[in-house]
């Protein structure tokens, strides 16, 4: 062998262990983002629908800093080197009025494809720790008229430790037929310097039932608080297709049934039995047909954990080579076990989508069909890019595509014992 030939061979292996750390690396990085959880401390806006007589009544609760400049009731300090937003309570206390005019002013509502303008009926300031409850209807309209505290003393308060709770009126006729396309959203962000963290949620109550949207962000994308059919069956699918992207277990299993032998069929054959799996015990969470008990959750997410280490030791076994081989039928026992697997996934995926699934006023089948193919989307857009690129590499480099696969097989190993020791200490019942 001469030395070019050896130097290539060597630039090789450098190269193709460099790319089998990166895959590590990615795997890792996942890892965090699973395991992080969102701040506490963010900026909040909930907002409580009621159609009335007279019009579709919202109760509103927001952190200050999300209304323009804080509304006019901060003042700002330089604090070792950085800037602080307080409330100025005399301010807030004098601009009450102005203040429900700025959030009106800073919303919109949209009613058959038209904005419509807001009476401002109360508004309130509190700082955080003296705010009354905001989780039910009732709750909000009493929040809306509750007596102020005295905010007068003590030490200053920073403005993302503020809420505003108002109670707004749009005259919106509701019609035989029901109202027409209903939309909300913001018509600004937070002030310069704050939050970037923002949770929203939305609750339309109409005729005893009980619509709630959760959305992170600006909301500058307007939600349908009533949507059709069509808009429920667009809603659902990317809400299904998120969550699936959003879920890294879920994620790496689909990844490691794309490992071995590339070869479409089985691959297909493998993630039809997965959705099918899936498809069933997500039924059954949207219908309360599983285990109420507080144990159930905590014992589900360790399974998920137990079979992505499952299917990560299977593909460190697969056969890698890239010579034509005979397709060979996938035996019944092994599609049956995958299938098995998707149920626990299933289960893993109704824990937090039953409450959103079931407050739909879409029919529960419908809900069902629209979520699942989200989910399928997902699915099938890591699978087929994950297909493609090893199937890419693979051509152009066989070797390193086999070493690749080991890699990703390694990584999905690493992670799963991970996750798995920490969710069985989390699974354990406390002494």
């Amino acid at each position: 062998m001469g030395p070019a030939r050896a130097g290539e061979i060597a630039m090789g292996r450098s190269a193709c262990t460099a790319a089998l750390r990166a895959c590590l690396a990615l795997l890792l990085a996942w890892t965090a983002a699973a395991a992080a959880h969102p701040s506490s401390d963010r900026l909040v806006r909930v907002v409580h629908f009621e159609p009335r007589t007279d019009g579709l009544a919202a109760y509103v609760r927001l952190s200050l800093p999300l209304l323009p400049q804080s509304g006019g009731v901060r003042y700002d300090s330089v604090e070792s080197g950085r800037l602080f937003h307080y409330l100025d309570t005399a301010a807030a206390q004098a601009r009450l009025e102005q203040l429900g005019r700025l959030l009106a002013d800073s919303h919109r509502l949209g009613a058959g494809g038209q904005a419509v303008a807001a009476r401002v009926l109360a508004v309130r300031v509190r700082r955080r720790g003296q705010v009354p409850p905001f989780t039910t209807l009732d709750q909000a309209r009493r929040a809306a008229h509750a007596v102020m505290p005295d905010m007068q003393g003590g030490e200053p308060t920073e403005t993302r430790h503020v809420l505003v709770d108002a109670e707004l009126l749009y005259p919106v006729a509701r019609g035989a037929a029901g109202y027409p396309p209903l939309s909300f959203c913001s018509l600004g962000g937070p002030e310069p310097g704050s939050l970037a963290d923002i949770a929203n949620i939305l609750f339309f109550h109409q005729d005893g039932a009980l619509r709630t949207y959760a959305v992170g962000g600006t909301l500058a994308v307007p939600v349908q608080l009533n949507p059709s059919l069509a808009g429920a069956a667009r809603m659902f699918l990317l809400a299904g297709s998120e969550h699936i992207l959003q879920g890294w277990d879920h994620l790496l299993f689909v990844l490691c049934l794309v490992l071995g032998p590339l070869q479409l069929k089985p691959i297909a054959l493998r993630i039809t039995a997965f959705s099918i799996g899936h498809s069933l015990s997500l039924g059954a969470g949207l219908f309360g047909w599983m285990p109420a008990g507080a144990w159930f959750p905590p014992w589900v997410e360790v399974t998920i954990a137990l079979s992505l280490l499952g299917a990560a030791l299977s593909a460190l076994r697969a056969d890698r080579s890239a010579r034509p081989q005979p397709l060979m039928p996938m035996p019944m026992p092994a599609l049956a076990a995958v299938a098995a697997v998707g149920l626990v996934h299933g289960f893993g995926l109704a824990f937090g989508l039953r409450e959103l699934l079931a407050d739909s006023s879409v029919p529960p089948l419908a809900t069902l069909l629209f979520f699942n193919l989200g989910v399928e989307a997902g699915q099938l857009l890591v699978a087929s890019a994950a297909w493609l690129a090893l199937r890419g590499l693979q051509a152009w480099r066989s070797g390193w595509a086999a070493r690749t696969q080991t890699g990703i097989a390694f990584g999905c190993t690493a992670v799963s014992l991970f996750w798995l020791a920490g969710r069985f200490v989390a699974a354990m019942p406390a002494p």
